[in-house]
């Protein structure tokens, strides 16, 4: 059975830091952190990998698009200094990417993409083939894009996702790109190697308050983990604030309250697409110009996103049927033949992306370690994607370093490799040694078939309530809660229409 890390046991001598928030970002950056000898602590409210890590679009994206401007193209000429800044963003996304696919290939699937060119479209279709050709050349690192541009015959030919396109077309991009098969696992994947190398993990911790207290930090934290409870305050010397889109909901100290992150609510549609489009992707634009894509997911294929900013706290932000109607609609515009209504619609769901803010102005670009000088040793990381987790990892270490100085650390070694999971004996250990609090933690985060899109991991939910009851000595009464609360969780978060 395990034994949950009590709150006391955190207290004692300071921590060099505590990272809050055990999302893609701060599992990176506690990983990071452990590695160069800090000792530190990683907490989360929830479970590892449960918040916006959760609901992300799932792929790797190079870094093409971000070479875009956002101003008129005629001004390029007038405004080199910030286009050489998009080039470089671009570059190291496409180093993201390249890190990602060498070190985790086992977490990641090819896919073929396309990407439609029409005549009107908002970029010129020569910047956009200088753009792909651009980054395979010099930004690949030995992950090619393997690009192509094809006309609109050839490549209905290859692809039957192309087929059923509405015309005219003028020409197809054709390129690959990588997925996650299973971004939670990333996280918990980062956040396993960040205790091997030293760091202390607890999750269902809630950092309830932040002070200033000398040359010190003091946080409180309160136990969320059911059947327990405790409060504790503990000292740290830094603190990585890595909450995502609540960073600026968690109370620290300073005078102020500047806004770090703009929250962008993203919402997916899961669709059952013709068979023959099977493992095929198309990325493209929406009728209001904003980027529109159509991903493959298994057998399905999900459509999406929307962009729009939201003020309120991520967690009341759901999917609302406008935005259901506007995605099908979409999809209907590229794919007339398809008709789809909301009968169609396996599944959404909706996150959050924390947009950095530049004096009140959201920013599509850098990942930034924020710091204060009203608020030494305290960073907050902004920006970041799941790709770029390691990169923004080491810029809150970085940041660290500045406060703390070097430390000397052995070389570390890469992430864990996947093991397999085929026993009841293997379900029960990694309950176990995983940090396994609520059965929706082992069905979604740990064990595949948990975003399976026909089941959600519904159909195996009794067996593994069963086996985590067994392995972590929950009551009867207990693991008829803990399956309620997990059909209660896949309603709310992958709603049915």
């Amino acid at each position: 059975m395990m034994t949950r890390t009590t709150l006391d046991s955190l207290s004692g001598s300071p921590y060099d830091v505590v990272v809050v928030g055990a999302g893609a970002v701060g599992c990176a950056s506690a990983r990071e952190l452990a590695g160069r000898g800090y000792r530190t602590l990683l907490v989360d409210r929830a479970d590892i990998g449960a918040g916006t890590s959760s609901r992300s679009s799932r792929l790797l994206y190079s870094g093409v698009g971000y070479l875009a401007p956002s101003f008129p193209l005629w001004q390029i000429p007038f405004r080199l200094r910030e286009v050489w800044q998009l080039f470089l963003y671009a570059r190291n996304i496409m180093h993201c990417r390249a890190e990602l696919v060498t070190d985790m290939p086992y977490r990641l699937s090819r896919h073929r993409f396309h990407y439609p060119f029409r005549k009107g479209d908002q970029y010129p279709h020569w910047l956009v083939d200088f753009g792909f050709r651009l980054m395979e050349t010099i930004a690949s690192r030995g992950v090619p894009l393997a690009y192509r541009k094809l006309s609109p015959q050839q490549a209905a030919e290859e692809s039957a996702i192309v087929k059923g396109l509405a015309a005219p077309l003028s020409g197809v991009a054709v390129f690959e790109e990588y997925m996650y098969d299973w971004p939670e696992r990333i996280c918990v994947d980062t956040a396993l190697d960040a205790e091997r190398r030293g760091a202390i993990l607890r999750t269902y911790t809630q950092v309830s308050r932040i002070e200033r207290c000398g040359s010190e930090w003091e946080l409180t934290l309160d136990e969320l983990a059911p059947e327990m409870s405790g409060q504790v305050r503990i000292r740290a010397r830094t603190i990585v604030n890595a909450a995502g889109p609540w960073v600026d909901r968690v109370q620290g100290g300073g005078k102020g309250s500047k806004k770090r992150v703009m929250g962008k609510k993203g919402v997916n549609v899961m669709v059952r697409l013709p068979d023959a489009w099977r493992g095929q992707g198309l990325e493209a634009f929406s009728s209001k110009g904003e980027p529109f894509y159509v991903f493959p997911w298994g057998d399905y294929h999900f459509v999406g996103p929307t962009e729009a900013v939201v003020s309120e706290n991520p967690d009341d932000v759901t999917v609302l049927d406008a935005e259901i109607d506007y995605i099908l609609g979409e999809t209907n515009r590229l794919f007339p033949q398809l008709e789809l209504t909301r009968q169609d619609v396996q599944h959404c769901w909706c996150g959050v992306r924390p947009m950095s803010t530049l004096d009140g102005e959201t920013v599509s670009l850098p990942v930034r370690a924020i710091e204060d000088s009203d608020m030494p040793g305290l960073v907050t990381v902004t920006g970041s994607y799941i790709m770029m987790h390691r990169h923004a990892g080491r810029l809150a270490a970085r940041a660290v370093e500045k406060h703390l100085g070097k430390r000397d650390a052995p070389p570390q070694g890469m992430l864990i490799g996947p093991h397999d999971i085929r026993s009841d004996e293997d379900i029960a250990r990694v309950a176990q040694k995983e940090h396994v609090v609520h059965l929706t933690d082992l069905i979604r985060r740990r064990l595949p078939g948990g975003l399976n899109p026909s089941t959600l991991g519904r159909d195996r939910a009794q067996q593994l309530s069963r086996i985590a009851a067994t392995a972590l000595g929950w009551s009867e009464a207990r693991r008829q809660q803990e399956l309620q609360s997990f059909a209660e969780d896949t309603d709310r978060v992958y709603r049915k229409p």
